[in-house]
């Protein structure tokens, strides 16, 4: 946004997280275009049940990207659909998109300001011989690939991410309905707090994690393993999976048509792709982005990452529908959550949601723009410390009703007997 997710490849977080966060030491289970194109038509259609079609956050969507059910407007409420989705159950309000309310800022209380304070394998020597930039560390196998920090400054950022997620989805860690998995595959697995979670919730599956840089726990459950991968190179893996996850990967991969085509491959026909991302530039429903530094920021993290060739934000979510179709996947669907640019919602849920975010963005905006805007935009380390000042001081403004699109994205690797029509 990458400013969950993954997701083989590159670490994300938000932008960047690639997942999110390690379980280093509280492994607590809590997880909150403008692109004037319009994507190729086109997408197959397969002869098999419709899954969520009580679910009113799920959008059965079409080749243009258009729902074709247009989810309720308004706070939701999800009842648990089949035990074979995950645990724990629970009847919570989840962070969908939707029109807020913003709170009503009183006369003797400033419309700037917080209110809550920031929190904060053996592998080969040469992996852990990090880019030093700017004050930041950077991966270094396949320097350049992935242009957020993974020092550890960025993997605090990412444990507090992995809550934020937690709480917008509700505490689940995915939405496919998978069924009784027996090999996962975690795409930038960053610092591997989900990949741990998914372990622990499904010890009969073989669990593996994937990213650029190492970092991840040692104490794992006996189901998991993390290795140094590149999701952009061929993928040699000697048995195909039956959930491949993503997260916050944008930014992350120059070709992603070869990344779904790739994953379709290694996919057990039945099995599922999620891919939970977010969008960028910021939106509003009255307007009170425009004109504004954190809408300006969107748009050059969009660019900078353009012209390093690996496109980010709404530039990669808003056509993660039509390339899931394009390779083949079928029953595609899409919820879209979202994430309040600090505490300006009225319901107490969107508040806290929009405090959270508030912490995660400040505490990463100076490692999401350095690299992007300096070896994309050609700025000076100065330059970029006093627009990262003024977009700060945009994200404390609650009169600023901005908020982060948060797409999720998942669909099925159809069964050999299944008729598919283009």
């Amino acid at each position: 946004m990458n400013p969950n997710e993954t997701e083989p490849g590159p670490q994300a977080a938000f932008p960047g997280d690639h997942n999110a966060p390690t379980a280093r030491g509280d492994n607590a289970k809590v997880e909150a275009t403008d692109d004037s194109s319009s994507p190729p038509l086109g997408a197959p259609i397969a002869m098999s049940d419709n899954l969520h079609k009580d679910d009113p956050s799920a959008r059965a969507v079409s080749a243009g990207g258009n729902s074709l059910d247009a989810p309720s407007i308004g706070n939701q409420t999800e009842q648990p659909q089949s035990p074979d989705l995950q645990q724990p159950y629970q009847t919570v309000q989840l962070a969908t998109e939707q029109i807020l309310e913003p709170d009503i800022i009183d006369s003797d209380d400033s419309a700037l300001g917080s209110d809550t304070e920031s929190t904060t394998t053996s592998l080969s020597e040469s992996i852990y011989n990090y880019r030093k930039e700017h004050g930041r560390t950077y991966h270094a196998y396949k320097d350049g690939t992935y242009v957020f920090p993974n020092d550890e400054r960025e993997a605090d950022r990412l444990d507090l991410q992995h809550h934020l997620l937690r709480m917008t989805y509700g505490n689940r860690l995915y939405f496919a309905p998978v069924n009784n998995p027996k090999r996962c595959i975690d795409i930038g697995t960053g610092t591997g707090i989900w990949a741990v979670d998914f372990a622990d919730d499904h010890p009969e599956c073989e669990v593996t994690g994937i990213d650029l840089s190492p970092g991840q726990p040692t104490l794992v459950p006996p189901n998991l393993k993390f290795i140094i991968d590149d999701a952009e190179d061929l993928w040699i893996y000697q048995q195909p999976f039956d959930f491949i996850h993503a997260r916050l990967m944008g930014g992350c991969f120059a070709d992603w048509p070869n990344f779904f085509r790739q994953a379709y491959q290694n996919l057990e026909p039945g099995g599922w792709i999620e891919i939970q991302d977010y969008g960028l530039p910021v939106k509003s429903a009255d307007g009170t982005h425009e004109g504004t530094n954190i809408l300006k920021w969107g748009e050059l993290l969009c660019e900078a990452s353009s012209k390093l060739g690996r496109p980010l934000g709404s530039d990669c979510s808003d056509y993660y529908v039509q390339r899931m179709h394009d390779a083949g996947f079928v029953d595609v669907q899409q919820k879209v959550f979202m994430w309040p640019s600090n505490s300006w919602p009225k319901d107490p849920f969107m508040k806290e949601l929009g405090r959270w975010n508030q912490i995660n963005i400040l505490d990463g905006l100076e490692g999401f723009c350095l690299a992007l805007f300096t070896r994309g935009l050609g700025w000076s380390k100065e330059e970029v410390d006093v627009f990262v000042a003024r977009v700060s001081r945009d994200l404390h403004d609650r009169r600023i009703h901005a908020y982060f699109p948060m797409p999720v994205t998942f669909g099925r690797k159809p069964f050999p007997h299944e008729v598919v029509f283009q």
